[in-house]
């Protein structure tokens, strides 16, 4: 019988053993995949905020346009965070009030460097413009548009007759 209960108490230890470890694992991929889940999408957040300062310097632009009596070309100033001026831009403008740019994927580009002051790239990503033929899309040039967007994830259109940014999957 001593040899049983021995046998049986090598079992018992192996067998929790076995649970303790199986236990650990659990707790450490379900702390992995919190962690995992929970980290944000870097690529997603700066593409949001290079939709939202695009679309605030397009208005401005256009309110700028407005309040100097509709020229041709206004001239953007753009800031740093200590209000200390960094760039001056003209930017020629639509007869409808919106920046006017050439209607190919490099009038997108050109836009992009005009509005914001700065390169095509979010971290270490390019950022690709693509011009989106509103009269090929669905037979209204109103709906023509700028997409910028990464290779793959988030992007953001820009309306270029109406001036609206839309974000999309950022």
């Amino acid at each position: 019988m001593d040899k049983n209960e021995a046998s049986n108490e090598r079992l018992r230890t192996l067998f929790i053993q076995i649970v303790i470890v199986l236990v650990i694992l659990i707790a450490m991929t379900s702390l992995v995949r919190t962690f995992y889940h929970n980290e944000p999408d870097l690529k997603k957040l700066a593409m949001g905020s290079l939709a939202t300062t695009f679309g605030k310097s397009v208005v401005n632009a256009h309110w700028q346009w407005q309040a100097e009596g509709q020229p041709i070309r206004v001239l953007l100033v753009q800031y740093d965070e200590n209000g200390k001026e960094v760039n001056r831009t003209p930017i020629p403008m639509s007869h409808l009030g919106w920046p006017k740019l050439t209607p190919n994927k490099k009038g997108c580009e050109d836009l992009w460097h005009a509005v914001l002051d700065i390169p095509m790239r979010v971290a270490s990503y390019m950022v690709i413009a693509d011009y989106i033929d509103g009269v090929e899309l669905d037979g209204s040039a109103l709906d023509s548009m700028c997409r910028y967007r990464l290779s793959t994830g988030p992007y953001f259109d820009y309306k270029i007759y109406t001036g609206k940014v839309i974000k999309t999957n950022v």
